[in-house]
Protein backbone atom coordinates (compact mmCIF):
# COMPACT_ATOMS: atom_id res chain seq x y z
CA UNK A 1 0.00 0.00 0.00
CA UNK A 2 1.33 3.33 -1.27
CA UNK A 3 0.40 6.42 1.09
CA UNK A 4 0.88 9.83 -0.80
CA UNK A 5 0.06 13.53 -0.01
CA UNK A 6 0.56 16.46 -1.77
CA UNK A 7 -0.05 20.57 -0.87
CA UNK A 8 -3.00 21.79 -1.19
CA UNK A 9 -3.88 25.60 -1.82
CA UNK A 10 -6.25 27.73 1.04
CA UNK A 11 -9.63 26.45 -0.25
CA UNK A 12 -11.89 29.19 1.66
CA UNK A 13 -11.19 32.87 2.80
CA UNK A 14 -12.99 35.16 4.95
CA UNK A 15 -12.79 38.89 5.63
CA UNK A 16 -14.14 42.18 5.65
CA UNK A 17 -14.85 44.86 2.55
CA UNK A 18 -15.03 48.79 2.93
CA UNK A 19 -16.63 50.73 0.69
CA UNK A 20 -19.97 51.71 -0.44
CA UNK A 21 -21.39 48.39 0.37
CA UNK A 22 -19.23 47.22 3.44
CA UNK A 23 -19.59 44.00 4.81
CA UNK A 24 -18.56 40.54 5.49
CA UNK A 25 -17.04 38.39 2.91
CA UNK A 26 -16.69 34.53 2.08
CA UNK A 27 -15.07 33.01 -0.47
CA UNK A 28 -14.70 29.31 -1.84
CA UNK A 29 -12.16 28.46 -4.39
CA UNK A 30 -13.33 25.51 -6.72
CA UNK A 31 -9.86 25.28 -8.35
CA UNK A 32 -6.84 27.28 -7.57
CA UNK A 33 -8.01 29.76 -10.63
CA UNK A 34 -11.83 29.97 -9.47
CA UNK A 35 -14.18 30.97 -6.92
CA UNK A 36 -17.08 32.24 -6.13
CA UNK A 37 -17.26 34.62 -3.18
CA UNK A 38 -20.01 36.17 -1.00
CA UNK A 39 -20.84 39.21 0.26
CA UNK A 40 -23.13 40.08 3.10
CA UNK A 41 -23.38 43.74 3.21
CA UNK A 42 -25.30 46.49 5.00
CA UNK A 43 -26.14 49.83 3.20
CA UNK A 44 -28.74 52.25 4.25
CA UNK A 45 -30.20 50.83 7.22
CA UNK A 46 -30.76 47.48 5.10
CA UNK A 47 -29.26 43.96 4.71
CA UNK A 48 -27.46 42.84 1.09
CA UNK A 49 -26.57 39.77 -0.50
CA UNK A 50 -24.15 39.56 -3.41
CA UNK A 51 -22.77 36.37 -4.76
CA UNK A 52 -19.42 36.87 -7.22
CA UNK A 53 -17.90 34.30 -9.77
CA UNK A 54 -14.42 35.39 -9.88
CA UNK A 55 -11.22 33.90 -11.81
CA UNK A 56 -8.24 34.72 -10.47
CA UNK A 57 -5.03 35.20 -12.70
CA UNK A 58 -1.06 36.17 -11.35
CA UNK A 59 -0.44 39.67 -12.29
CA UNK A 60 2.79 41.85 -12.57
CA UNK A 61 5.37 38.58 -11.99
CA UNK A 62 8.18 40.50 -12.40
CA UNK A 63 7.65 42.78 -9.50
CA UNK A 64 6.07 39.68 -7.27
CA UNK A 65 4.67 36.70 -7.59
CA UNK A 66 2.00 36.90 -4.81
CA UNK A 67 -0.28 39.90 -7.06
CA UNK A 68 -3.12 38.71 -8.60
CA UNK A 69 -5.97 40.06 -10.68
CA UNK A 70 -9.38 39.05 -10.07
CA UNK A 71 -12.39 39.47 -12.44
CA UNK A 72 -15.98 38.42 -12.56
CA UNK A 73 -19.48 38.99 -12.21
CA UNK A 74 -22.16 38.39 -9.73
CA UNK A 75 -26.27 39.62 -8.71
CA UNK A 76 -27.53 40.90 -5.32
CA UNK A 77 -30.55 40.87 -3.35
CA UNK A 78 -31.77 42.89 -0.39
CA UNK A 79 -33.14 45.71 0.98
CA UNK A 80 -32.88 49.12 2.40
CA UNK A 81 -34.66 52.11 4.07
CA UNK A 82 -35.17 54.84 1.83
CA UNK A 83 -35.83 58.74 3.31
CA UNK A 84 -37.72 61.51 1.75
CA UNK A 85 -37.81 64.40 3.22
CA UNK A 86 -41.72 65.90 3.21
CA UNK A 87 -42.68 69.46 4.29
CA UNK A 88 -45.40 71.58 5.32
CA UNK A 89 -45.33 74.58 3.63
CA UNK A 90 -46.97 76.74 5.79
CA UNK A 91 -45.05 75.43 9.36
CA UNK A 92 -41.97 75.24 7.12
CA UNK A 93 -41.49 71.69 9.15
CA UNK A 94 -39.10 69.55 6.96
CA UNK A 95 -39.62 65.20 8.78
CA UNK A 96 -37.82 62.19 7.16
CA UNK A 97 -40.72 59.46 6.18
CA UNK A 98 -38.57 56.14 5.87
CA UNK A 99 -39.60 53.75 3.09
CA UNK A 100 -38.39 49.98 2.66
CA UNK A 101 -37.18 49.45 -0.43
CA UNK A 102 -36.52 45.63 -1.78
CA UNK A 103 -33.81 45.60 -3.94
CA UNK A 104 -32.44 43.29 -6.77
CA UNK A 105 -29.51 44.38 -9.35
CA UNK A 106 -26.03 42.92 -11.24
CA UNK A 107 -22.71 43.36 -10.27
CA UNK A 108 -19.40 43.26 -11.75
CA UNK A 109 -15.86 42.77 -10.21
CA UNK A 110 -12.20 43.49 -10.60
CA UNK A 111 -9.43 43.53 -7.92
CA UNK A 112 -6.03 43.92 -7.46
CA UNK A 113 -4.94 41.26 -4.98
CA UNK A 114 -1.72 40.49 -2.76
CA UNK A 115 -1.60 37.65 -1.23
CA UNK A 116 1.05 36.85 1.69
CA UNK A 117 3.47 34.15 1.23
CA UNK A 118 4.20 33.62 5.04
CA UNK A 119 1.09 34.86 6.49
CA UNK A 120 -2.61 33.36 5.46
CA UNK A 121 -3.56 36.75 4.76
CA UNK A 122 -4.53 38.86 1.43
CA UNK A 123 -5.26 42.66 1.06
CA UNK A 124 -6.89 43.96 -2.00
CA UNK A 125 -8.07 47.36 -3.83
CA UNK A 126 -11.66 45.62 -5.62
CA UNK A 127 -13.89 47.48 -7.98
CA UNK A 128 -17.37 46.65 -8.37
CA UNK A 129 -20.10 48.49 -10.24
CA UNK A 130 -23.35 47.54 -9.94
CA UNK A 131 -26.77 47.93 -11.57
CA UNK A 132 -30.07 47.52 -9.68
CA UNK A 133 -33.37 48.28 -9.56
CA UNK A 134 -36.02 48.47 -6.42
CA UNK A 135 -39.42 50.20 -5.71
CA UNK A 136 -37.63 53.86 -4.37
CA UNK A 137 -35.57 54.22 -7.37
CA UNK A 138 -36.73 52.16 -10.29
CA UNK A 139 -33.09 52.04 -11.60
CA UNK A 140 -29.75 53.31 -10.08
CA UNK A 141 -26.05 52.40 -11.77
CA UNK A 142 -23.44 52.54 -9.32
CA UNK A 143 -19.69 52.62 -10.88
CA UNK A 144 -17.64 53.84 -7.96
CA UNK A 145 -18.20 51.08 -6.06
CA UNK A 146 -14.50 50.76 -4.60
CA UNK A 147 -13.44 49.48 -1.79
CA UNK A 148 -10.34 47.65 0.24
CA UNK A 149 -10.75 44.04 1.79
CA UNK A 150 -8.96 41.91 4.39
CA UNK A 151 -8.89 38.10 3.98
CA UNK A 152 -8.15 35.37 5.95
CA UNK A 153 -7.28 31.91 4.01
CA UNK A 154 -7.72 28.44 5.37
Amino acid sequence: MIISGSAQDAGKEVGIRGGITSGITYRQYLEHNFSYEGLLSFRQDGLQFTLLRQIHEQALLDVSDNLYIVYGYGAHVGFFYASDYKMFIYNRIYYPERRFSPVVGIDGYGALEYRMSSYPLSFALDYKPFFEVSTYQFFKISIWDMALAVKYRF
